[in-house]
Parts: C-alpha cells; structure tokens; sequence
C-alpha cells in the first residue's frame, strides 16, 4: 500500500507539532512492512536532510504557506499523480480524492473555548468541521478529544480513531547527558536551586499567569519559577503579572530552548506544573513524568487521561490552590518520589511504535472501506 504523510511540520511548526510528526514517521518507518511511506513536505525544507529510512524520490516538496489551502488543494493533486492509496493529512484534508483521507485532528479547543483564539485563528479553524466530516477517517489524540469531536459533528464515534501522543526520548533521556553538559545548560539558563518549572506554549489558554501569581503562595523564597515557552499573540505580560504578585525576583523567562536544554530543565525540575485550561492530550506534562519531574496539573478532562494517578490536580483557576499544592509537595519527599516513580511508569504506557500502529490501522481501514464501496 501507497500513503502520504503530510508532514510540513517535520521541520517548521510549533515545536510539539514537530516532535509529534517527527516521532510518527520516524516510527513509522521502524515499523516497516510492505507499505510505501511517502512525505509531503514544505518546500522550504528542501536544505534539510532526507529523514532516515525514507528515499529521496519518497520526499514531495509542496508549498505549505497556508496549512489548510496546501492540504485542500495541492497536497491532493500530487497524491493522486503518485496513485497514492492514501494520504494522512495534518488537521485540513480535501473534501474530495482519488486516495482515501485520514484527518489527523489534534483537537478543536477552539470549539468550547474561542476566547483563547484570535478571530483570525478561528476564522482560519472554520472550515475544519466540513473537511473532517468529508474524511474517510479521522484521527485524534485522546478519548477526551474524540468525544469532543462528536460533540461537535465533526465524525461519526465510529469513524474516529485515538493515535495518542507519546514521549520524545530525545527529549526525555536527560540521563544520557554528560553530567557537566547538565551543568552547563541549567547555568546559562539561570536554573540554580529548587525550582518549579512549566514548559509550553504562552497564550491565554495555557494559563501561565495564574501559575506566575500561584508563586506567592510557595513558602519557600529560594523556590523560583522557570518559564520556558516563545510569546503567543494572546500571550499575557508575565513579568507584570510577577511583579504585581510580588515574585518578579523568582520568575525566570528562558523563552524557546533546544529539546537537549530541555531534557535537562525537566530532569533538574523540582516541579513540573502545566495549568491549563483545556488541552487535547497534555504532551509536555508527559515528558516531564517520564524524566521524572513530579508533576502538577489541572484537573481537566484530558490530563487526568494522559496523567492518570502520576500527578497532582489543581483547580486552574486557582492560584492559592495551586501554590499550596505545590508547597505541600515540595514539603512531601515520600510523596515526590512516589510521584517520580509513578509518572515514569505512566510515561512508559504510551509508545509512538503502537500509536504508528494505530495510525496504519487507521490508513488500512480507509482504504479498505474505499475499495469495498468501489466495488
């Protein structure tokens, strides 16, 4: 069997898109069989080197300006030239093909939260309940994401199927570092002491300030809060939430870093805390509990799914709430080091070898269904 992978993320994309995409073709191609992998990438990639185990004349260059114009109009055109039997397109597939469609929806938050959106991005989102509802299948990263979707009619309970996330090890093998690399990186980064740390986004949504303002309410003054993550355009003046709170000296802005001073941030953490208001799956609190970071969440729908009993939950809207979780954990040393335990052994429950297995499953049954029909 022929299938596409529109991986444009593989190397330009919010940087959890890209390990996602990278992390399912490089499984992907682990896990051989008698399928013919193809990727459609950006042509602005065409300097970055062919990924391993995939052939050159395997890598379709596309103009991938426009996400969802690219996956609706030329994406397919070129699938169809190769006889593709199938391609998995990233969010935005086409309403028509000669190839089987697999809509790979990450999530559509957009739907019950739109004040964390810019009317842009919703504008942008609008099309994707037609488009998915046109796709052979669709694919999503948690049950929590899937009954959102049906909710929404966008497919069919039956016609959704959940490839979750997994952890990155590049990302999370922080062991594998010399211990004065570590060293290095966690100076340059300002990471001295005890320290909470959140790793992600900055919009609205990922609701850093209340964590910011939660700071005051950790006793302990050594105690800062690392902050790693680029500006959104609904990104919130975090150093004037901390000053206004009175923790301006213990809240450190790193912004974007490199996954190996990543995997040394999570390592070191004394506390990973993630308060978001709404998530799909929760992949950055994932690779905190597999490198072991004990691990404080919202109690929302989808971090209980991925995080299971790993991690504390706190009301996000909370900051006194959240600051006294985390100080009663600091405070707990048993209770953290069961955490660690507990987190790296949920961590180890998801695999990118069986999500690319569902994922193929996924393709294998469009197909099938397509030459069924046809016939």
């Amino acid at each position: 069997m022929k299938i596409g992978i529109e991986a444009k993320w593989l190397f330009r994309g919010p940087p959890s898109g890209c390990r996602v995409v990278r992390n399912l073709v490089d499984a992907l191609v682990a896990a051989g069989g008698t399928d013919e992998l193809h990727l459609f990438l950006d042509q602005r990639a065409r300097s970055e080197p062919t990924p391993a185990g995939i052939a050159p004349e395997h890598c379709h260059y596309v103009w991938g300006g426009n996400n969802q114009l690219s996956n609706v109009f030329v994406v397919p055109r070129s699938a169809d030239r190769l006889r593709l039997d199938a391609v998995v397109y990233q969010n935005f597939s086409p309403p028509a093909a000669k190839h089987a469609r697999i809509a790979f929806v990450h999530d559509v938050i957009f739907k019950t939260h739109p004040q964390y959106f810019t009317r842009s991005e919703r504008l942008y989102f609008l099309p994707l309940r037609y488009l998915a509802a046109r796709a052979d299948r669709v694919c999503t990263v948690s049950q929590t994401e899937r009954a959102r979707l049906v909710s929404f009619g966008y497919a069919e309970s039956d016609r959704i199927d959940v490839v979750p996330n997994a952890v990155d090890h590049a990302v999370a093998g922080h062991d594998e570092l010399p211990t004065g690399t570590r060293h290095e990186i966690l100076e340059r980064l300002g990471a001295r002491g005890s320290f909470v740390l959140y790793a992600g986004r900055l919009n609205a949504r990922k609701n850093v300030a209340t964590l910011v303002r939660a700071m005051a309410h950790v006793r302990d003054p050594s105690i800062s809060l690392i902050v790693v993550g680029a500006v959104d355009r609904t990104s919130v003046d975090l150093q004037a939430v901390a000053i206004a709170a009175g923790v301006a000296p213990r809240v450190r802005m790193v912004g974007a870093v490199s996954d190996a001073d990543l995997r040394v941030l999570y390592g070191a953490a004394t506390v990973f805390c993630f308060p978001s208001f709404d998530e799909g799956f929760g992949l950055c609190p994932l690779e905190a509990m597999a490198s072991g970071a004990p691990t404080v969440v919202s109690n929302i729908p989808a971090m209980m799914e991925t995080c299971h009993d790993a991690a504390v939950y706190v009301d996000p809207a909370d900051p006194v709430a959240m600051g006294a979780a985390i100080d009663a954990l600091v405070n707990d040393v048993p209770r953290m080091t069961a955490l660690r335990i507990a987190g790296r052994a949920r961590a180890r429950s998801f695999s990118w070898d069986r999500s690319a297995m569902l994922l193929l499953d996924s393709v294998h049954t469009a197909v099938e269904h397509r030459r069924t029909v046809v016939s």
